[in-house]
C-alpha cells in the first residue's frame, strides 16, 4: 500500500485576483471552512489517522498523507480570500465559526472509509456548484483541479475499504 498516490500529480493553478469580490469571498469561505470544507477534511483524515494507527499503521499513514493533500487545498482558498478582499477567519459565508463538532467521530476503519467516500462526493459536488457561481477563470482551474484529488482520493478511500473489508477492522 506504501505505493498509493494520494493526489493527482499536476501542479495548481495560480490564482489571479482582478478586484475585491465579495461574492468570490463568500463562495471561498464555505469551501475552506464550512460543515463540509476543507477544513473538515483536514481535521477528520487526522482523527482517523491517529485512531487508525492501532489496527493498521499503513491506513493511518495515508490518512494522514490525504490530510497533508486537503490541507494544501485549504492554503489555497484561504489564500484566495485575501486575494479577493477577504478575512481569513475560519468561518463560513454566514459568519458561523467552524467547529470541531462537524467531524464524525466513529472509531470503526470500515465506516471512517465509507463515511469519507460520501464526504468526497459531497467535496466535488461543492466544487462543481462553486465553479458555476464564480466568473474568475483562475478559480474555475484551481476548482476542477482540486475536483481532480477529490476523485482520486475516493479511489483510495475505494480501494482501502475493500481491504478493509477483507481484514474484517
Amino acid at each position: 500500500m506504501k505505493d498509493i498516490e494520494v493526489r493527482v500529480n499536476k501542479p495548481y493553478p495560480k490564482i489571479v485576483a482582478t478586484s475585491d469580490d465579495f461574492s468570490i469571498v463568500a463562495v471561498l469561505k464555505n469551501l475552506a471552512s464550512s460543515r463540509t470544507s476543507e477544513m473538515s477534511a483536514v481535521l477528520q483524515y487526522i482523527y482517523q489517522s491517529v485512531v487508525a494507527d492501532a489496527t493498521n499503521e499503513e491506513i493511518a499513514d495515508i490518512l494522514e498523507e490525504i490530510a497533508i493533500v486537503e490541507m494544501t487545498h485549504l492554503d489555497m482558498l484561504m489564500h484566495a480570500i485575501t486575494d479577493f478582499g477577504g478575512r481569513p477567519k475560519y468561518e463560513d459565508s454566514r459568519g458561523n465559526t467552524y467547529t470541531a463538532q462537524y467531524i464524525n467521530y466513529t472509531p470503526k476503519l470500515s465506516e471512517m472509509l465509507d463515511n469519507n467516500i460520501v464526504a468526497e462526493k459531497k467535496a466535488i459536488d461543492d466544487y462543481k456548484m462553486a465553479i458555476s457561481k464564480v466568473n474568475n477563470e483562475s478559480l474555475k482551474e484551481l476548482f476542477a483541479r482540486i475536483i481532480e484529488d477529490e476523485e482520486r482520493h475516493i479511489e483510495v478511500f475505494k480501494y482501502l475499504r475493500d481491504s478493509v473489508q477483507f481484514l474484517a477492522i
